[in-house]
């Protein structure tokens, strides 16, 4: 699904990674047999995923979304489908209430604001996010993202 709605969301500015415990060379493989448009990142201790709260016991993953501002506000932070999660990207960006493009991007600072939670949390959350994109990256030479 995301791969389906990628060129509309990434034009609001916001970048696109999965995730999973898998391998790179796995990982690897997943995306070109699916045709996706954007980095897999490895994530095989699974640190970050039992950080934003999508790890089954023993070993499992929960599919899910996180969505995170590049300062490290965490607006979404949820389970679902893939269908599911890409329509909760879409709210935030302000697609399905019918936004321009240009909107979209105020609408996510706007929801950054206005958010709840503790923000220490959330800043601990990204910053682990963080560190396990540029492991991932190193191990499997994906470049990294102009900011």
């Amino acid at each position: 699904m995301f791969r389906d709605s990628y060129k509309p969301l990434t034009a609001t500015g916001l970048d696109i990674y999965g995730l999973s415990t898998d391998s790179p060379k796995a990982n690897t493989t997943f995306k070109t047999k699916q045709n996706l448009p954007y980095p897999l990142l490895c994530d095989p201790a699974a640190t970050l995923i039992q950080a934003i709260g999508l790890k089954k016991a023993p070993k499992g993953t929960q599919r899910g979304v996180f969505v995170v501002t590049k300062e490290g506000k965490v607006l979404a932070a949820e389970p679902g489908g893939p269908a599911a999660t890409v329509e909760v990207v879409k709210k935030i960006v302000g697609e399905t209430s019918g936004q321009a493009e240009g909107g979209a991007i105020e609408k996510v600072g706007e929801r950054a604001d206005a958010a709840e939670g503790d923000e220490a949390e959330d800043k601990k959350v990204a910053d682990t996010a963080a560190e396990v994109a540029d492991v991932a990256k190193e191990i499997d030479g994906t470049p990294k993202p102009s900011a």
